[in-house]
């Protein structure tokens, strides 16, 4: 029952959740610190981490599934699968959080349900013809 790794579905979670971690730091950095970014670099490359963390958990996880794969239940999976991740990573984020900040703590369950979406959408059928016939529509007109 095991399965090869989707290497797509883990590069766009991957970068989908180190792209959140930027958004994060951003809003931590403005939020707790009044701004002074360098002055707490390690503590926000800790939060970037986390994110970036959670996007590879779920670039691995695609089989994890929670209901069976029937049509609009495949969202549901993901939805689920993408909060309890977020759940998880952000619960051992909060507990070792010196300023116990339940924002950067909600917004990890987010980012989980949005990582995982989109990692869900990008590796769908559809998603892979609508961004490969464009390429493929470029090189016939080279020709």
């Amino acid at each position: 029952m095991s399965k090869t790794i989707n290497y797509r579905r883990l590069i766009i979670s991957t970068i989908t959740g180190a792209l959140l971690g930027i958004i994060c730091i951003i809003g931590v950095g403005s939020r707790i610190f009044g701004g002074d970014y360098l002055g707490n670099i390690v503590y926000l490359l800790g939060i970037w981490m986390s994110r970036l963390v959670l996007g590879v958990t779920i670039g691995f996880v695609e089989e994890f599934t929670i209901v069976p794969r029937i049509g609009w239940k495949k969202w549901m999976n993901a939805s689920i699968r993408g909060i309890f991740f977020g759940l998880l990573i952000s619960t051992t984020v909060l507990l070792i959080d010196p300023y116990f900040s339940y924002t950067t703590f909600a917004a990890g369950i987010g980012y989980g349900l949005i990582t995982d979406l989109v990692a869900t959408f990008l590796t769908t059928d559809r998603a892979i013809k609508f961004f490969t016939r464009k390429k493929v529509e470029r090189e016939d007109k080279k020709d």
